[in-house]
């Protein structure tokens, strides 16, 4: 994670304060302070039909469901599009690499304009000059051997791209993305996608769950909020103006509710500041500031990151409405691979949950297992019945992958099955 603010130069936030009027002493910081509000799929469709907006999702790991998706202000949707989650493999040729995340299986491409850092992030502000840039960074080789190094001893590498949006919201289907800035991203085990999006990338489901699907650079996530899973929720106008932050916790003042970072910045926690939730017992979240002080104090390494509005300069100041902080060099769980599939069908068993796929690929169905409304089989003694009577049954979906084998097992996440793809 970065150590300074990252999206405005110094001076660009000086002029922004002065323009607000705002101080150190502004009595808002005191007050409580309502940044977001939660709402309904409706409610963010007929947001969608009045034009683009930028929205920022976190992922349950090792699923496509998501987490919680906020919808951003619309000053954001000019700020650079973010993906970040952990390297599962790695291709590099001479002056280009492709790295492949466990988001889905998405793929992030790499080539020789991208800056690429190493975990430290100082030359993501926008405010630094192109020669900044290049001495701090790495050399694409040596960022691929660290990636390479990191999977071939069983680590899990964690890395943030960043780009500047494009002119329009990428098409959902649309998978790709060139880093503009890639960065490793050390201790990071929770996907995440800031991007824009139009009306197209949301699309309810006709029998819930999930309530619906965003799709997102190809990869569909599901939206299950009525089961309260995903949190949907749209900021106010109070957090117009917000400003991103990543750093290293130096110290924590309990009483003023402050967190100084190694750089100078404090990160002031107010009424209505969110903490990032934990996902499971093996979450290296910290959720108080007690915790974080226990950590410090156990001589660990904290890592927070963020969204906030500058309060004030002297020192840099900001007013966090969501943070996150995470212990540095603690065990990871292990990344899940997800892969996607498209194959006939060579047998059925419907007693064991699983299809055997022509190139030998065992695909388990469990309970949590998504049919796909697109096929015109929807169950395995379907598809079982089918190849009983010779037809020819083909399936595609997405899955993770429990055993590189021989054979591949997988288990399926989302799948469709149907006698011939494309017909209606």
């Amino acid at each position: 994670m970065p150590t300074l603010l990252r999206s405005r130069p110094a001076l660009f936030v000086a002029l922004l304060l002065a323009a607000c009027d705002q101080t150190s002493t502004d009595p808002r910081s005191t007050q409580p302070v309502q940044f977001s509000r939660n709402v309904t799929i409706p409610d963010v469709q007929s947001q969608l039909v009045t034009g683009p907006a930028r929205v920022e999702v976190s992922v349950v790991p090792g699923t496509l469901t998501a987490r919680r998706v906020v919808i951003e202000q619309a000053d954001q949707l000019t700020r650079p599009e973010r993906v970040r989650s952990r390297v599962t493999a790695i291709t590099a040729g001479t002056d280009t690499a492709t790295l492949t995340l466990e988001l889905g299986g998405l793929h992030l491409a790499v080539n020789g304009s991208t800056n690429l850092r190493p975990d430290d992030g100082d030359a993501e502000h926008e405010g630094m000059t192109s020669t900044d840039a290049s001495a701090g960074g790495m050399a694409l080789a040596d960022f691929v051997a660290r990636i390479q190094a990191d999977l071939a001893a069983g680590r899990s590498p964690a890395v943030q791209a960043s780009r500047q949006p494009p002119t329009q919201p990428q098409a959902p289907d649309d998978a790709s993305f060139l880093a503009a800035t890639l960065q490793l991203d050390e201790g990071n085990d929770h996907s995440q996608v800031q991007l824009n999006i139009a009306a197209a990338n949301l699309t309810t489901n006709a029998t819930p769950p999930p309530d619906a699907f965003l799709k997102l650079l190809g990869t569909s996530l599901e939206l299950r909020v009525s089961d309260g899973t995903t949190r949907l929720q749209s900021e106010t106008e109070a957090a117009e103006g917000a400003e991103e932050f990543h750093g290293v916790v130096k110290s924590v003042d309990q009483t003023a509710q402050t967190v100084t970072l190694l750089d100078g910045t404090v990160i002031h926690i107010v009424a209505g500041t969110e903490f990032a939730a934990r996902e499971g017992d093996q979450d290296d979240h910290l959720t108080t500031l007690s915790a974080v002080q226990d950590a410090l104090t156990a001589g660990k390494t904290v890592k927070t990151e963020g969204h906030g509005r500058v309060d004030s300069t002297n020192p840099l100041t900001i007013e966090a409405i969501r943070i996150e902080f995470e212990v540095a060099g603690e065990e990871l769980p292990s990344p899940v691979m997800m892969v996607e599939f498209r194959d006939t069908v060579a047998s059925v068993d419907v007693a064991g949950s699983t299809f055997t796929l022509g190139h030998g690929a065992v695909v388990t169905v469990t309970p949590q297992t998504r049919f796909d409304s697109d096929g015109n089989l929807r169950t395995l003694q379907a598809v079982a019945d089918s190849l009983a009577a010779h037809v020819r049954v083909l399936a595609g979906g997405v899955a993770t992958l429990t055993s590189a084998g021989p054979p591949p097992a997988l288990t399926a996440v989302v799948v469709e099955l149907r006698t011939t793809f494309g017909e209606p």
